[in-house]
């Protein structure tokens, strides 16, 4: 067993999943009230997100803007399907913003396309790791030559074949990854919601542009840098959707939230060191930045690998 001496400050996501609660704060705490009695409350600086999946909840102004001032994003998700449809965000969040985001939306194309090869080939050679984890050898081996032939821009969209291969491996031949679907796939989306809220905290802090994206270019999505730094992430939730799926429990019960949530707190050795999921989207966020700013001569998404894909926990 490995006992961990260094104590990293707790990651936790706030969900409110049931109908008419009033999320307000109160002496450095957000605090949760049904009927006007109160019936939760969680210190703001301990918080990675407020995860909103009720039809109908009030949230105070004054409940928004120390979230803001927090750097803690509000994500409003579908009921059903537990997919994003909206995200309340801090406009002010590093002290070099301006610079920052000047640098992101003057970034040439080319060297936006460098970087989502760093994306694609990171998130490639993880998806490998993954697999191998899993046993599944093979196909392991075949995303990780993948990886290794992603050309600037990835013109030929390695990234969609190699998800093709993962998917199959990872979940099945029958398995098709669709967010608007009620059987595996909603862990999956319950999951990435948790990390792009997680990703649009780490963009902001950052002093990064949320809607400039390196890659994703949808005109209705405000978050497309949260959704392409986030990339080589998804394989943290895919590993617990999975472990979820292999017991026999498809469904988003109240215990496979809390797994899902506890995700962004799992801590992996990278680089010989003991690193959240958390707080490698905050190190890749900072890195694209340093990138912009033309402080470093490349972007580098770090993986782990498959043999520290055992999450640690806090002590253990």
């Amino acid at each position: 067993m490995i006992r961990i001496k260094e104590r990293m400050k707790e990651c936790r996501v706030v969900e409110i999943s049931e109908d008419a609660r009033f999320i307000g704060v109160e002496r450095g705490f957000l605090v949760v009230k049904s009927g006007g009695m109160e019936i939760g409350r969680i210190e703001l600086d301990s918080i990675a997100a407020v995860i909103c999946t009720a039809s109908y909840a009030t949230v105070g102004t004054s409940a928004i803007s120390k979230l803001a001032e927090y750097r803690v994003p509000l994500v409003i998700c579908d009921r059903k399907t537990k997919v994003p449809t909206s995200a309340a965000i801090p406009l002010a969040a590093h002290w070099r913003q301006g610079d920052v985001m000047e640098a992101q939306a003057g970034c040439s194309l080319p060297k936006k396309k460098s970087a989502w090869r760093s994306v694609v080939r990171a998130k490639l050679s993880q998806q490998a790791q993954v697999l191998k984890y899993f046993g599944r050898g093979a196909e392991s081996e075949l995303l990780s030559n993948l990886a290794d032939k992603v050309k600037s821009g990835d013109p030929e969209n390695l990234e969609g074949r190699g998800a093709s291969a993962y998917w199959r491996a990872l979940m099945g031949e029958n398995f098709r990854r669709d967010r608007e679907a009620g059987d595996e796939n909603i862990l999956f989306n319950y999951g990435y919601a948790i990390l792009r809220a997680c990703a649009i905290r780490s963009v902001c802090a950052a002093g990064l542009h949320p809607s400039l994206g390196m890659h994703h270019c949808s005109a209705g999505n405000a978050h497309r840098l949260a959704d392409d730094i986030m990339e080589p992430f998804r394989c943290f939730v895919d590993i617990r959707a999975r472990e979820i799926c292999d017991g026999g429990d498809i469904w988003l019960t109240k215990d496979n939230k809390k797994k899902l949530c506890g995700v962004l707190s799992e801590r992996y050795f990278r680089k010989d060191k003991i690193t959240s999921v958390s707080q490698m989207l905050a190190d890749a966020a900072t890195e694209l930045a340093k990138y912009y700013l033309e402080e470093c001569e490349s972007f580098q998404v770090d993986i782990v690998r498959s043999r520290h894909l055992k999450g640690i926990g806090n002590e253990t």
